[in-house]
């Protein structure tokens, strides 16, 4: 079996789920760029990542060793210029429309024209954030859910304009950070917080 290509993955958020996301894909062993805006934000994440692997390690789950180099891929940075070499980019910033429409925005301007952006989003429409967007094909929702290196599921969601490739290639990542993708459509609230 091919191992799965590993990607330079930008995390742009660090709060509880930028932290659990960066965590899961440096586990996978991809290297990952954590970006907040401000130092301060990016440091306390970096220590809860820290302290996450330690109980790992406390826990028998994970070898000192093995933490050290999950901690070594993963790059806390204040620019968000530095995600340009990124090929997959998951943003994570809280759920607020115009917040996430101007970070998203900057991020188009920024990462290659074959880059992938997801946002982790839980009940804002994909096809109206792809919208601002130079490239909407590339955009898709990728839902995780809190605490992520726990939980299982992630929802992918498909905007109008999403393309099968985007689609494929984050459930791929998705399958591959040891999650289970679901397709949903994009509808207010997805499928588990209307249910």
């Amino acid at each position: 079996l091919m191992a799965a290509h590993k990607h330079t993955i930008g995390v742009v958020g660090t709060g509880t789920m930028g932290q659990g996301i960066a965590q899961v894909a440096a586990q996978a062993g991809h290297e990952v760029v954590f970006q907040n805006r401000r130092q301060e934000s990016v440091d306390r994440g970096m220590k809860a990542i820290a302290k996450q692997l330690e109980r790992l390690v406390a826990n028998q789950k994970l070898t000192e060793s093995e933490k050290t180099e999950t901690l070594d891929r993963i790059r806390g940075v204040v620019p968000l210029e530095e995600i340009k070499g990124c090929e997959r980019v998951i943003e994570c910033a809280p759920e607020d429309h115009d917040l996430k429409r101007e970070l998203l925005q900057k991020i188009d301007a920024i990462v290659s024209d074959e880059a992938i952006i997801a946002t982790n989003t839980s009940s804002l429409s994909i096809t109206k954030l792809a919208s601002y967007l130079k490239r909407p094909a590339h955009l898709v929702g990728l839902h995780f859910f809190n605490p992520v290196p726990m939980m299982k599921l992630v929802e992918v969601v498909r905007g109008m304009r999403t393309s099968d490739w985007t689609v494929a290639a984050v459930r791929g990542l998705a399958e591959n950070f040891g999650k289970v993708p679901i397709d949903v459509k994009d509808s207010p609230g997805f499928v588990v917080n209307r249910v």
